[in-house]
């Protein structure tokens, strides 16, 4: 998982190292050979990054508007692309969560990644934060490439 120094949210990042100490079941599963995010990793990321900054508690939709992200990201082929899925159906309309969620797809994209021995181009999370934040903006195979290899310039 990644190092709490990435993340200038230290709780969230202390949070990814507790949960590392626990069976990789409790917050994702292998499936094909790519680790993926659980339901309760993502709940488990909402609760700190609101804790962390703030914000409304609750759902938009609901939480199983998930499972339809991840049967879309493991549809999806390569790592990038999956992880492009999962950045941007997480931020979009509907979303899961009343507040949060391009936090919450932030963190869950990094840490997919990270899971699956792969990175985004940069650490720089002002650069990443700016990035997520226009994310719809970009189709699926442009954030991928983004994520992989970073602007076109």
């Amino acid at each position: 998982m990644r190092s709490s120094k990435k993340y200038p949210f230290k709780r969230i990042g202390k949070k990814l190292k507790e949960l590392e100490a626990e069976p990789k079941e409790s917050y994702g599963f292998v499936e094909n050979s790519v680790w993926y995010p659980t339901e309760q990793f993502l709940e488990q990321m909402h609760e700190l990054v609101l804790k962390e900054y703030g914000g409304y508690t609750g759902y938009d939709t609901g939480i199983e508007l998930f499972r339809t992200i991840l049967a879309e990201a493991k549809a999806s082929e390569g790592i990038y692309m999956k992880a492009a899925v999962l950045l941007r159906r997480l931020v979009t309309t509907p979303r899961i969560y009343a507040d949060g969620n391009h936090r919450v797809a932030q963190v869950t994209v990094e840490t997919f990644l990270d899971e699956n021995r792969k990175k985004i181009w940069t650490d720089d999370s002002e650069k990443i934060c700016m990035f997520i934040k226009h994310a719809l903006e970009y189709t699926i195979k442009q954030i991928a490439g983004w994520l992989e290899y970073g602007p076109k310039e």
